[in-house]
């Protein structure tokens, strides 16, 4: 038997252990886009690619959350423009926000969904272009930067954190660097507590802030350092996000050369914790038990668990070795649980648990959430004591193992 966590009002996507930038997926994330003109007159344009790579057509679905300059502005009621995509073929919207949206306003994030029943996986790509650029011998001609969208899988969740790299500073506004920070809310229920903190590269903290952003809110905190009081040259400066409650949240920077305009964006990378609170998934489990190969399961809700089940060998077991499956039962289960489950202080995950009368085998064991997403852990699984019989055939024998898992399954709002 095999039981699927269904919270109510989650949707379930296939989502890999290590989710690059360039997989496709149903729901994706573009953290900013513009038409708008800054700093010295730069006209600022944002178009999108979006490429289908399946074998049929796919609608999808583009949303505009207007940015705001505290990130309070409340887009949950934003409307959708629809656009399908020839099977095997690429969508090119050029000056997305005029031409889809009207130019309604300069600034905002995107959000491309692929809806049910087909949720196909789609790959976006964005470009927001300075279109008024010129050479230094006045030839007219773009500069800017891509900005590739971000799953689900790479937002910053409740409980974990984002760092953004060559976030940088300059004593004067036409020469070095000045660097603005994204944040988009991908939250349309609540709205979403974050921390924004400036480090310099040694760790040192500069200062930090909290930002309140409302549903789907999107904002932009300009020349981050300058708005900490920092002005030293400075090109290896750091910021970090930390989602407090709500989330997730998509978050990225741009990097200005204050000298030409040109402009480069800085990806986030993150620590995605199996145990942040903002993870609901299900982890594949493979048992180190040396030469058997047997493997299990582990659910996370809202960080902790939820459901554990794997297939332990007893290698000396009545003079065999012989193997016995347990499935240990979370809160989601009401008056059927049968194991607790604890979220440590430390990020880690403590269960225990009984079987019921008919095999009361016990089960304890540490999940330990590694950065790269995944899950490693022990297990010890201990039989019954009392006589041998043949529903009991080892009596009181117990087996550790360490197991190792990554996410298969996330549910997601």
């Amino acid at each position: 038997m095999r039981r699927s966590l269904r919270p109510a009002g989650l949707a379930l996507v296939l989502a890999p252990a290590l989710l690059l930038a360039d997989t496709p997926s149903s729901q994706q994330w573009v953290v900013t886009s513009a038409k708008v003109t800054g700093a010295g007159g730069n006209q600022y344009v944002t178009s999108l690619r979006i490429v289908n790579p399946n074998a049929t057509q796919a609608p999808v679905d583009l949303y505009f959350f207007p940015q705001s300059a505290d990130g309070s502005g409340d887009n949950a009621g934003a409307a959708k423009q629809s656009v399908t995509i020839a099977p095997n073929a690429t969508l090119a919207i050029d000056d997305v926000i005029g031409t889809k949206f009207g130019g309604s306003a300069p600034a905002g994030g995107l959000r491309i969904i692929s809806p049910a029943p087909a949720s196909l996986p789609v790959w976006a790509l964005s470009q927001t272009l300075v279109v008024n650029a010129l050479s230094s011998t006045g030839v007219p001609g773009t500069n800017g930067f891509a900005i590739p969208a971000q799953s689900t899988d790479q937002l910053v969740a409740n409980g974990e954190t984002a760092t953004i790299p060559y976030v940088s500073s300059s004593t004067s506004g036409s020469s070095g660097y000045r660097t603005n920070v994204f944040l988009l809310s991908a939250n349309g229920s609540t709205t979403s507590l974050v921390t924004v903190a400036l480090k310099k590269g040694d760790g040192t903290v500069l200062g930090s802030r909290d930002v309140t952003l409302a549903r789907y809110g999107q904002t932009q905190i300009n020349n981050i350092a300058g708005s900490f009081g920092y002005s030293a040259n400075d090109t290896n400066l750091v910021a970090t996000v930390t989602v407090k409650s709500g989330g997730p949240v998509a978050t990225g920077a741009s990097v200005i050369d204050n000298a030409i305009a040109s402009i480069s964006y800085s990806p986030p990378m993150k620590v995605a914790q199996a145990s942040a609170l903002g993870n609901t998934s299900s982890y594949g489990i493979l048992v180190d038990d040396v030469s058997f190969g047997f493997s299990g399961r582990m659910d996370i809700l809202s960080g902790s668990g939820d459901f554990v089940s794997m297939g332990i060998v007893l290698p000396s077991c009545a003079g065999s070795a012989t193997l016995f499956n347990f499935q240990g039962f979370g809160p989601s289960a009401g008056g059927a649980q049968n194991t607790n489950f604890v979220r440590n202080a430390d990020g880690t995950i403590s269960f225990a648990g009984q079987g019921d009368s008919s095999d009361p085998a016990t089960w304890t064991g540490t999940v330990t959430p590694q950065s790269d997403g995944s899950i490693t852990g022990t297990v010890t699984y201990t039989r019954p004591g009392g006589a041998a019989t043949s529903a009991n055939p080892c009596p009181g024998v117990s087996q550790q193992y360490n197991f190792a898992g990554a996410k298969v399954f996330g549910f997601t709002p």
